[in-house]
């Protein structure tokens, strides 16, 4: 849009593009209007269409994102033809004409279009659907929606977010393991649980992707025999983690903890770490003590990291030390009058071990033990000749050690993970690196809800809600295959790092939000003055010519 300054018979012309160009070109690449439009129509002939107020805001999300009362002003800043829009229709991209736009797109009419984008994204950027990573997140809701009764519907339930105390959504997100781009998705019922969706989740892949012989990969609650019988059924593979309540896992650790009879482990992968290049590297190990196969007769791969091992001895001191204290500050209280009855006193010490999950590391008891105490006989202002007497009371105190035996046993467990997969041919090295893709799908959920803010939502009607999250499906999709697009061409051209972070700091794995950082900035001027006028062409640095050409997108987008 133009910004313009007058002094005098002077005019300066400001033209903001930003890094719009690139998301519109990304949009333009997977025919994002055409299927819109093919779905949903153009929305009762107004005068901006589905497509283009939802084009509008994916800008607006991958950009900065902004409440939707104040979406106009945010793109009347903006060059109009970079949004995909024009200066006429500006006036009409209000909260009201969004909001129908996301009731649209959560309508039956709109369930078709994400099925034939993610169709049109496998073509057009050649997605490799050898192997697909699912997982889900909960959206937090602030409000009662009392009204909402339909499916999906806003619900307590298990959040991951650790508020309780609110109503949310479960967002399922299916992607590939080529640049972790966003297939398919689903958004189910806030008290819905994650066991129950895998079902629903792999038929809807066999139908986009057209096989069943993909790799499906998901955290422990596939680990069920229904989920795993069902995937087997249909001819297709799979590979999860084991969860500690399978009694395969339990006999497992129990082995370890007793150390009667000695565990060989041998290293199989060794990977640098990811943070430091100074700090030691994560080491896997495997052992075939372990049962090999399931009681449903999947194959199980025993895994112990030294990353991991780390983890878990850090999580454990530390529980050990909040039980510690809490005890500590619990037992002062042990023989107060509200702390005089055992039974009491041993329910409070339950509580607080649970909760800090220290119960097996320490042992408590309750002792008893008499106190005197000498009393006056005589009431009123006692008397240095008054007969005393002495009383005797039975008193209570906690006493609370360390069970020093129970920490080193837990010790011998750290790190340790089961896989389990109907993979059978393939190395155990090979399952391990398959299933270590799962955490670049958290990094979409984490890129979602920290730079995107998907949570929490303020929408008054359910249906609203849905259709928003709907939106931010496509947003992250656009977001992974510019990522992705810019991380191949690093790698086909030889660059292990680009110089993109503040201050000129390099990166070796830019992500979209920094990529749109380097363009924030980028407009072009004109100048007008009596009958002179004067255009000042957009003058990109090494750094941003370097960023169009890795995303692959036309200079003439920025001439």
């Amino acid at each position: 849009m133009k910004i313009s300054r007058t002094i005098g018979n002077s005019e300066l012309l400001k033209h903001h593009l930003g890094p719009h160009p690139i998301i519109r070109h990304y949009l333009e690449r997977m025919n994002l209007r055409g299927v819109i439009l093919g779905a949903l129509g153009s929305g009762h002939h107004q005068s901006i269409d589905h497509a283009e107020v939802l084009a509008v805001l994916i800008h607006n999300i991958l950009v900065s994102r902004g409440p939707m009362y104040r979406i106009r002003e945010w793109a009347a800043g903006i060059e109009p033809e970079a949004l995909g829009i024009t200066v006429e229709q500006l006036p009409c991209l209000n909260d009201d004409r969004i909001v129908r736009t996301l009731e649209a797109l959560a309508s039956e009419r709109g369930r078709s279009v994400f099925f034939r984008l993610a169709l049109r994204v496998i073509k057009n950027f050649e997605i490799d659907l050898s192997r697909v990573h699912f997982d889900t997140t909960t959206v937090t809701f602030s409000g009662q929606y009392a009204t909402s009764h339909a499916e999906p519907k806003i619900a307590r339930g298990v959040n991951k977010d650790h508020r309780p105390d609110l109503k949310q959504l479960l967002f399922g997100l299916s992607v590939a393991s080529d640049g972790a781009v966003p297939l398919s998705h689903h958004i189910f019922s806030g008290n819905r649980t994650d066991d129950s969706v895998h079902v629903i989740n792999t038929n809807s892949l066999r139908r986009l992707i057209g096989r069943d012989d993909f790799v499906y990969v998901a955290d422990s609650k596939l680990c069920t025999k229904k989920n795993m019988g069902h995937i087997a059924d249909y001819g297709g593979l799979f590979v999860t983690v084991m969860p500690r309540t399978r009694k395969e896992d339990k006999d497992f650790r129990k082995l370890i903890r007793d150390g009667a009879k000695p565990v060989a482990w041998s290293t199989i992968h060794e990977k640098p770490s990811a943070r430091r290049a100074t700090d030691p590297p994560d080491i896997y190990q495997t052992t075939s003590a372990g049962q090999e196969k399931s009681e449903e007769g999947y194959r199980i791969i025993w895994i112990r990291s030294s990353q991991k091992m780390a983890f878990d001895r850090i999580g454990r001191e530390e529980s050990i030390r909040k039980a510690e204290a809490d005890l500590h500050e619990f037992s002062a209280k042990v023989g107060s009058r509200a702390w005089q009855k055992p039974k009491a006193v041993k329910e409070r010490v339950r509580k607080i071990l649970a909760v800090h999950r220290a119960t097996e590391y320490f042992e408590t008891r309750i002792a008893t033990f008499t106190e005197t105490e000498l009393r006056h006989t005589r009431r009123g202002r006692p008397r240095p000749d008054d007969p005393m007497v002495k009383v005797r009371y039975r008193r209570i105190r906690l006493e609370a050690t360390k069970n020093k035996d129970a920490i080193r046993r837990a010790a011998r467990e750290d790190g340790v993970f089961p896989l389990i997969t109907n993979i059978e041919a393939a190395a155990k090295r090979k399952i391990l690196e398959i299933y270590k893709y799962q955490p670049y799908l958290e990094k979409r959920f984490e890129l979602t809800k920290s730079e995107y803010g998907v949570a929490p939502i303020f929408l008054k009607k359910p249906i609203r809600a849905v259709g928003l999250l709907h939106a931010y499906f496509i947003a992250i999709m656009v977001s992974s295959l510019i990522e992705r697009q810019v991380r191949a061409e690093m790698r086909r051209r030889g660059l292990m790092k680009i110089a993109i972070l503040p201050e000129g700091r390099e990166s070796s794995t830019p992500t979209t939000p920094r990529i749109m950082d380097n363009f924030a900035r980028v407009e072009w001027n004109e100048f007008h003055e009596g009958g002179r006028h004067v255009n000042f062409p957009i003058e990109l640095n090494h750094e941003q010519m370097q960023l169009i050409e890795l995303t692959g997108v036309p200079i003439t987008l920025y001439q």
